[in-house]
């Protein structure tokens, strides 16, 4: 207390204390924690320091000894700067990069989609970007990417998702290399995606010409959002045949298996038809049925304790919806409702017991078609975490 009492009057008088101190003190004060802190670099924790690191000490020491201490502190901070820009540099801003085959999006579809996503999902790209991008690593990014255009030449990659989530801002030269990427994505007729722009990164982007009309580049909030948008155009490309065709009752016949009659199965489900918006199932309810979704497409959401709710997956149509609570009879953990008109086929509970007990092998055949859509999902989803790791 007195210590810093004696120190405030200091100050607010003004009084000059150092001259009151003899300078072969000071100047003994100075060399000592020289030598202090020379030791520490040199002998103590050589290990800890780069060969870069102290040769810019050597240079700094070697610039005040002759020219003065201005310019060693100048030469300092600047060498600093460039040296954290090579490091930097180094690391790379690409911190995770699968294809489709790998990696899906938060839909749910046909087997069939499903099948031919996987046959086809090298032709698109997913790159999870992360820390600032300058003009030290906006370089390293066009390359890596262009790179990956020329080794997938042969298979006609079609799309790039570029996922900014995890970037908290570019400069002008990062805009300038994704400038030219664009460029060399157009000679290759490949479309670049982007997610998760902020707001000051999406006005750079459109004023480079990213989002004019016309342009084939496509931008969203969330990765997943991207994603889904490129499944949806990959599948529109080989839209023929079965995977376009293909109706409610083949696409049963074709998970039942051939020799299931399906008539036996359906004649236990009743037909509902929902208009947009209207709830299928209700987060909590009792899962006393298992819906099958002949047409349309459905979300499942969340509500938690605000009053917006989230929606977590979406259902196209040709497939099942709510086995997991109807199965392991608990509460809806989600609710379901239609995005756009649909038509589902529900077995209740009561109708699911009485085929058990007048037609067991329509119930064995329906058991197999669930167990072999719940090995389906967990295969992908084992498959997918092995490659996030």
């Amino acid at each position: 207390m007195f210590a810093a009492i004696t120190c405030g009057l200091i100050l607010l008088i003004g009084a000059d204390v150092s001259t009151l101190v003899p300078l072969p003190i000071l100047g003994g004060l100075l060399a000592y924690l020289g030598v202090i802190i020379l030791k520490e670099a040199l002998f103590q924790s050589p290990a800890q320091r780069s060969l870069t690191d102290l040769l810019l000490a050597g240079a700094i020491m070697a610039v005040i000894i002759y020219s003065g201490y201005l310019l060693g502190v100048v030469l300092g901070v600047v060498g600093a700067c460039l040296l954290f820009a090579l490091s930097y540099s180094r690391i790379g801003v690409i911190r995770r990069h699968l294809t489709r085959a790998e990696f899906a999006s938060n839909v749910d579809r046909p087997s069939e989609h499903m099948r031919l996503l996987r046959e086809h999902g090298h032709r698109i790209h997913v790159f999870w970007l992360s820390g600032f991008i300058f003009f030290g690593s906006s370089n390293g990014l066009f390359e890596r990417v262009r790179k990956v255009l020329d080794e997938h030449s042969d298979t006609a990659t079609r799309y790039l998702i570029l996922d900014f989530s995890e970037v908290p801002g570019l400069d002008t030269s990062a805009v300038l290399s994704l400038v030219k990427l664009k460029n060399y994505c157009d000679e290759r007729g490949a479309v670049l995606v982007f997610s998760g722009l902020t707001e000051k990164m999406h006005r750079s982007f459109s004023r480079s010409g990213f989002f004019d009309p016309g342009s084939p580049h496509r931008v969203f909030s969330e990765r997943s959002e991207a994603l889904e948008w490129c499944e949806e155009e990959l599948l529109k490309e080989y839209e023929l045949g079965q995977v376009s065709d293909e109706t409610f009752e083949s696409w049963l016949q074709g998970e039942l298996g051939e020799g299931s009659d399906i008539a036996r199965i359906t004649a236990y489900f009743e037909r509902h038809e929902f208009a947009a918006g209207e709830a299928i199932f209700e987060q909590g309810a009792p899962a006393d049925s298992v819906d099958l979704l002949a047409a349309g497409s459905v979300a499942i959401v969340l509500r938690d304790d605000t009053p917006k709710s989230r929606r977590l997956r979406r259902m196209a149509a040709q497939t099942v919806i709510g086995e997991m609570g109807f199965y392991r009879n608990a509460p809806r953990a989600a609710g379901v409702i239609a995005e756009t008109p649909s038509i589902v086929y529900r077995l209740t509970r009561q109708a699911f017991a009485d085929m058990q007990k007048r037609d067991p092998e329509a119930a064995s055949a329906f058991h197999r078609m669930i167990i072999r859509l719940l090995a389906d999902r967990l295969d992908f989803a084992n498959r997918e975490i092995s490659a996030l790791r």
